[in-house]
């Protein structure tokens, strides 16, 4: 679930986690936290009694279930040895389901009147020509069906736009990392279109951002002592609390950077 969360995150499929036998919700999400991931990570949803009209039989078992970009049940896997495997199955079926889904999401609705830039958009296939063809339709003066195709597809992009931007800011503390490379990437979906100047902005203000710098350093050496401690089969209590330690030793002094905040939660685990 952490390895499909992190993939899957800014895309629209959505996976929810239910743990019906052992353990609380709470517990859970404390997991997912010392394992990287923030409580609210948007592809994300952890509940202690899962329930959905196209689930049946699910009896006392945890089980993921993934729905597309269209809100629909895509698939729900039951996990443990006795139903159906340990979730790689479930991987693989998402695997599957990505290469068809769209990397924008356009709604539920169809695109009779501008189909084949609805698929640009959908695929973000040469986004900014494609969003400059949308715009010079709009303004020849399009109407009935086809201005309002057009007027959906410019709110679609305007969402993921906002959604990626949010997103960086969330990697801050999540994976700081990842931070440049996602806008990075944002900025080549709309280079050369007016809505280039801010992500641009903002990546310029990133690079030159020295609490970035510090924060990416310090997630890496969280993650080696964590991959460290992960190698033993069962860390004794001398080997948590020695990591513990070091961990505490490692955000001292950087206790306002949001990276830490997740490095404490995992101190806190140890503990």
């Amino acid at each position: 679930m952490v390895s499909l969360a992190k993939r899957l995150e800014g895309k629209p499929f959505h996976i929810i986690a239910a743990h019906n036998q052992h353990g609380t919700k709470e517990n859970v999400v404390a997991y997912l936290k010392s394992q990287g991931l923030a409580e609210d990570t948007p592809n994300v949803t952890v509940t202690s009694f899962g329930r959905h009209p196209m689930v049946k039989g699910t009896g006392y078992v945890p089980y993921y279930m993934v729905f597309d970009q269209h809100g629909e049940l895509a698939h729900h896997h039951m996990c443990g040895p006795y139903h159906g495997g340990d979730g790689f199955k479930m991987v693989e079926w998402v695997d599957n389901l990505l290469k068809d889904v769209s990397a924008i999401y356009l709604g539920k609705e169809p695109y009779r009147a501008v189909p084949k830039l609805a698929a640009a958009v959908g695929k973000k296939k040469n986004l900014p020509a494609t969003i400059l063809a949308i715009r010079k339709k709009l303004d020849a003066g399009a109407t009935g069906a086809e201005k309002a195709e057009l007027e959906r597809l410019v709110a679609a992009i305007g969402d993921y736009r906002t959604r990626m931007l949010e997103r960086a800011d969330k990697l801050v503390g999540i994976n700081p990392s990842a931070v440049i490379p996602s806008l990075t990437a944002l900025l080549k979906d709309f280079r050369g279109t007016p809505a280039a100047a801010d992500v641009d902005a903002k990546l310029r203000a990133q690079k030159a951002n020295k609490d970035l710098k510090t924060a990416i350093a310090l997630d890496k050496s969280f993650r080696k002592s964590m991959k460290r401690l992960g190698k033993m089969k069962e860390p004794s209590a001398k080997a948590r609390r020695k990591t513990a330690e070091k961990l505490t030793k490692l955000i001292a002094g950087h206790e306002g950077l949001p990276i830490t905040a997740k490095i404490q939660q995992a101190i806190d685990e140890l503990k």
